[in-house]
């Protein structure tokens, strides 16, 4: 039974006495590659992202100069501001296409980029197993007929012409080395222990005697070794936080990125749109100003032949509202004295007479209307026929046909109303003509 205390270097763990003196900087070195491998890919398409950034920044501008262009309201620039227009519909197209294969390849990685990322991670991962494996190959610690340092040196050979791509070979140097792990196993020579305090060993079984310095030599290695596996966990959790806050920082850039992306089409959208509205009314302008202009050529092609005839027209109205006029006029008189008459009658009592004079005003309007169909005649008419100005708005009396079935009274009452003096007759007819005449 041996004391209770530091465990000698003949009694070291089975895990101590497999593990390489080389460890300490190779695994290290393996996660730093791993993290670098996978921190490429990200810097590119940050780069990437970048790049799209300044792009969208100059199709703002772009947009910018359109509205300006689009709000000074000069025809002139129309047609620079549809191409501009064309142009930058092109531009917005070709960067939304760009940004949905940067997002394609973000989100979903194809094969050929997995197996580009995966294989310097194998290949890396294999060179550390195999050196580690030569390293403890030069250990005493295993069976005499044990001799796996051909092996290695093989699969070194083999790990250096792998070509890019090729899975299978790494994953036969993979299988290879694990086989080598299972031989290391089977030889090792293990020793055995009594309790978790006591350890006893053969005399016959030792194969090296250690002094105390030396014991107290590889303790400390041994807690060096193990503080810096500890440490490597540590470094290995805080780059994956680091990745993480990477990625997450990504993502949140790349829906930054997209939102002003969308915005930026919604704008461009709504500038087109008021662009073609612009251009829709500058058209239908256009097409207005032509029909005018048209329209206005017909109309002065006809306008001396329709001022020939109004004219015409004119001068025949003219000495019709003449006539018409004093006809007017004695009619007027007329309804008043027959009105005067009636209502003597009607004193009187006289129904027959009241009922003649009736006859006589329908007689009076019949005239009248008579007049009336032929000045509307004669409107229609239009310019056939000339009519030569007779100075019969001077005359007492034009011609008027003989109204029959008239009593005698009446038509002598008549005669002394119409014995006006010449003066005041012509007076009274030029009046009539100057408020006829057409100015």
């Amino acid at each position: 039974m041996a004391d209770v205390g530091p465990p000698a270097k003949r009694s070291e763990p089975l895990f101590r006495q497999l593990m390489p003196r080389c460890r300490l900087s190779s695994p290290y070195d393996d996660m730093l590659a791993v993290v670098m491998n996978s921190h490429q890919p990200v810097q590119n398409l940050r780069d990437q992202l970048r790049e799209t950034s300044i792009r969208l920044g100059d199709t703002k501008t772009e947009n910018e100069r359109l509205r300006y262009l689009y709000n000074s309201n000069e025809s002139s620039s129309l047609t620079a501001l549809r191409k501009s227009l064309a142009v930058a519909e092109q531009d917005v197209r070709k960067k939304q296409e760009e940004m949905e294969e940067l997002r394609s390849q973000l989100v979903n990685q194809d094969d050929e980029q997995q197996v580009a990322a995966v294989q310097p991670r194998l290949v890396t991962m294999l060179r550390v197993q195999l050196n580690a494996i030569a390293h403890i190959s030069k250990l005493r610690i295993f069976e005499p007929n044990l001799n796996i340092g051909e092996d290695v040196e093989e699969l070194l050979q083999l790990l250096v012409k792998v070509n890019d791509g090729d899975l299978q070979e790494l994953q036969k140097i993979l299988e290879e080395t694990t086989v080598l792990y299972d031989q290391i196993s089977r030889g090792i020579i293990i020793r055995s222990l009594s309790d978790s305090w006591t350890m006893t060993e053969a005399i016959e079984n030792e194969a090296f005697v250690y002094d105390d310095e030396e014991d107290t030599k590889e303790d400390s290695e041994w807690q060096a070794e193990m503080t810096a596996i500890q440490s490597l966990t540590t470094v290995k959790a805080s780059f994956e936080e680091m990745l993480e806050e990477q990625r997450s920082g990504f993502q949140e850039e790349m829906e930054q990125l997209r939102k002003e992306h969308q915005k930026e089409l919604d704008e461009e959208k709504a500038a087109t749109r008021l662009a073609l509205e612009a251009v829709r009314r500058a058209h239908e302008e256009e097409l207005k100003q032509a029909t005018t202009r048209k329209l206005c050529g017909e109309k002065d092609r006809d306008a001396s032949r329709q001022n020939a005839m109004l004219e015409q027209m004119r001068e025949e109205l003219t000495t019709l509202s003449a006539a018409y006029s004093a006809k007017c006029v004695e009619n007027a008189q007329l309804d008043e004295r027959l009105s005067a008459l009636m209502e003597q009658r009607a004193r009187e009592g006289d129904s027959g007479d009241i009922q003649r004079l009736k006859r006589d005003l329908c007689l009076r309007d019949s005239q009248v209307a008579e007049l009336q169909r032929r000045i509307s005649a004669y409107e229609r008419r239009g310019g056939d026929s000339t009519i030569v100005v007779s100075d019969i708005r001077f005359h007492s009396n034009p011609v008027i046909s003989i109204v029959e079935n008239v009593s005698e009274y009446l038509a002598e009452d008549v005669r002394r109303s119409l014995a006006v003096p010449v003066s005041e007759r012509r007076k009274f007819f030029e009046t009539i003509a100057e408020y006829s005449t057409p100015f």
